[in-house]
């Protein structure tokens, strides 16, 4: 039977690597989602194993097939597919899991909402730090994709302040933040008069119109047509166009 695990696990590897270490040899074939470095509970020494989680099942073949075999610290690893149900006992999520320690928020003032602080901390910054805030926001999202929805889920000022920060550096626009919003297909109740017409904009643009954009942009237009050819948004007419 195929087998669609997208973990692996490691053997042999030299004691005294660290989990940064086993974090690098697994990513020269692939973004790692999580890794779990085991240790002996009586002597808190490594045992030369490891789980990695890759985030498909190519990816992980592709581990087994360029890992298996390589020598690292005059060791050969032993790299093969593992049990996702096996590496989740040992606690592989157990890293996703932990957030690192947060920055202290900011007080508000009187009559202040978090959005206008917010606003006001951002308004601070220079075009440099805006920059590597969104790189980093955009590493750790692609890297740790579960660790990135556990922090803006217990974050959500942060979800606002990349939305902003997005839109003062000009990497996105109102309407891309608005189209992105409107893929959860809120309930026909719900959508108000300016909801409709930017679906019925959307679903009037030519395949000329689509070609100006760069593909992400392209992919979430497409998605949100289907969508609007399937009634998940309702009857939405296009309008006519001149």
């Amino acid at each position: 039977m195929e087998n669609h695990s997208k973990t692996v696990f490691i053997a042999s590897i030299p004691f005294d690597y660290t989990e940064e270490q086993v974090l690098e040899i697994a990513r020269s074939v692939g973004p790692v989602i999580d890794i779990k470095l085991l240790f002996d509970s009586s002597t808190g020494k490594s045992k030369g194993n490891a789980y990695i989680r890759y985030g498909d099942s190519e990816t992980a073949l592709s581990a087994v097939r360029n890992l298996n075999n390589m020598n690292v610290g005059n060791r050969y690893l032993r790299c093969t597919l593992a049990s996702d149900e096996d590496a989740l006992s040992e606690g592989l999520t157990g890293n996703a899991a932990k957030l690192p320690p947060l920055p202290l928020g900011v007080q508000l003032f009187p009559g202040q909402s978090s959005q206008q602080a917010i606003l006001e901390l951002l308004s601070r910054l220079d075009s440099q730090t805006a920059a590597r805030i969104l790189k980093e926001a955009k590493s750790m999202s692609l890297e740790n994709p579960v660790l990135m929805k556990k922090l803006l889920d217990q974050c959500p000022q942060l979800s606002h302040a990349l939305v902003e920060t997005s839109l003062m550096m000009n990497v996105a626009n109102k309407n891309l933040v608005e189209l992105c919003l409107n893929r959860r297909q809120p309930d026909l109740d719900q959508l108000t008069t300016d909801h409709v017409e930017l679906l019925r904009y959307v679903n009037g643009l030519t395949e000329e119109e689509l070609a100006t954009l760069d593909a992400d942009k392209r992919k979430i237009v497409k998605d949100i047509q289907t969508e609007i050819g399937k009634g998940s948004y309702g009857v939405i007419e296009t309008d006519a166009k001149a």
